[in-house]
């Protein structure tokens, strides 16, 4: 299907050039597999949209079969993007209705952007793509959720330690990096209801940064980080 633009005949010839060159460039790179040379992509494109890296975008549109592409639109662009992401320059959006390897129905787009005469991969997504992306989140936000639930179980132990012994507040909980080790570890771990501040000091002035608390399993651990 051709652009609207071409299809009334509204273009320019220079337009219609532009157009044709950006598809041009863009049928090589998706044609192009990642066994055969790197990924190459637009450096402002990857800084806007983090998402997604170039390799990310190449090997996903590798999932698609090249013979299964079937133009719905072609535009020139004055600008891409929304809010801080909006950028102005000689970009050409480009959507395809595609299949990928499998069979399945797909859509596919891409954005490139002509800086110097040449034309740069900016921008690509397809079906296959969001769903990584949406998958990719998603462990993201679990992962957050078990680092704050363990976060507010070491600040709940604490808070008790604290409770019962003020005089430890001298002494911090470890810091999410600091991770408990053979290396880090001094002293053995004991139960809250255990809490010894004599036997914590001494730990304390044999560590030669700042000592911490940290918790294993239900016991408290003193780190010297």
């Amino acid at each position: 299907m051709l652009a609207a633009c071409l299809l009334a005949g509204g273009c320019g010839d220079a337009e219609k050039q532009t157009l044709a060159d950006a598809e041009r460039f863009l049928q090589q790179w998706l044609n192009t597999s990642y066994e055969e040379q790197p990924a190459s992509c637009h450096a402002f494109g990857l800084l806007m949209f983090t998402a997604a890296s170039c390799a990310d975008m190449q090997q996903h549109a590798s999932l698609v079969a090249p013979q299964s592409r079937l133009r719905e639109r072609i535009q020139t662009l004055e600008c891409f993007g929304e809010g801080a992401q909006r950028v102005c320059g000689e970009f050409v959006e480009i959507w395809y209705q595609s299949q990928d390897r499998l069979g399945r129905e797909i859509k596919e787009g891409a954005v490139v952007k002509r800086d110097d005469g040449l034309f740069r991969l900016y921008w690509y997504r397809s079906d296959l793509l969001f769903t990584t992306l949406a998958n990719r989140a998603e462990a993201a936000e679990q992962l957050n959720d078990r680092a704050d639930h363990e976060h507010a179980r070491v600040q709940a132990a604490y808070n008790e330690l604290i409770n019962s012994h003020a005089e430890l507040y001298a002494y911090p909980p470890c810091l999410d990096d600091v991770k408990a080790s053979s290396s880090t570890m001094i002293g053995s771990p004991f139960k809250l209801a255990a809490a010894n501040p004599a036997e914590i000091d001494r730990r304390a002035s044999a560590c030669s940064t700042q000592l911490c608390f940290a918790l294993i399993g239900q016991k408290v651990a003193t780190l010297c980080p």
